[in-house]
Order: C-alpha cells, then structure tokens, then sequence
C-alpha cells in the first residue's frame, strides 16, 4: 500500500508548516530528516493496525477531501534519511537528529505538537497540527476538526 509523501489532503496551515520546515529546519541545517507520511487512507490504516505498527483507531493522518466540509489531515511523519529511511533509535546519531530535529520544528511552527514530547521515542518522528490552531482557523479553513 502506497505511502502518501505529498501534502495536498493535509489541513493548508500544515502544509505551509512544512514549506517553513524544509526552508528554515531542513535546508538551514542541512538535516537528514525527510517527510515519509503525510495523508493516510483507511486502507493503509486498517493494515498498519493489523500489523501492530499502531494501535490507535483514528488516526490524525487520516484525511477525507469529498467531505463538506472537508476531513483534513492534520499529522505528518518525519523520518530519518540518509539514502534510506531509518527509526534506528538505537544509533546515538539517528536518536540526536530526531530530538534537535524536533525542537527545531516546535521553534518553526508554533501551531504543531510533536510526538517526542511525550517521550516516548517511537513517536520521534510525529508532528500534528494544535487543535486550536485548527479552531482559530475555522473561518478561514472550515473542516471537520479531527
């Protein structure tokens, strides 16, 4: 099942969070880290749940455009990328890229929470859009507020 790179199904106040990322994170720092998930469709959810690669039900990359008002996605996942993708949390220079890459992000967009400041490391590579971010903006954006 296809893994979804692009970030036209995402909520646009996170799409132009990544446009800041790659320029003022990413470039600035010549960072290792690229974006391996941004939308998800049901399929590939329901199969990542049967895998056990997540547990959770709902998921903030989900997204539905046919809606009206419209299901966003509101989640992106960085991953570790040095000609091939990693989440060795193992390797001490995998594990310090994620953490500085994290802080850096949360300096860069304000309006996104990161997975790692839950410490738990398996979420090192999540970001998601504030809710309030998202209910500031409904004016501006209406959708379905995940």
């Amino acid at each position: 099942m296809k893994v979804i790179r692009t970030p036209e199904m995402l909520h646009p106040i996170l799409q132009d969070c990544i446009v800041r990322i790659q320029n003022t994170v990413i470039n600035v720092h010549n960072a290792p880290v690229r974006v391996f998930e941004c939308g998800r469709t049901h399929d590939r959810h329901n199969m990542l749940i049967q895998r056990g690669k997540t547990k959770d039900v709902f998921s903030r990359h989900l997204y539905n455009l046919d809606n009206d008002p419209p299901l966003y996605g509101t989640a992106v996942d960085y991953v570790f990328y040095d000609g091939k993708w990693s989440w060795n949390l193992r390797d001490s220079t995998i594990n310090a890229w994620y953490i500085l890459f994290g802080n850096l992000v949360l300096d860069a967009c304000p309006e996104l929470q990161w997975g790692g400041l839950t410490r738990k490391s398996t979420n090192y590579c999540h970001f998601e859009l504030r809710e309030s971010a998202i209910i500031e903006n409904l004016e501006k954006f209406p959708c379905v507020v995940p």
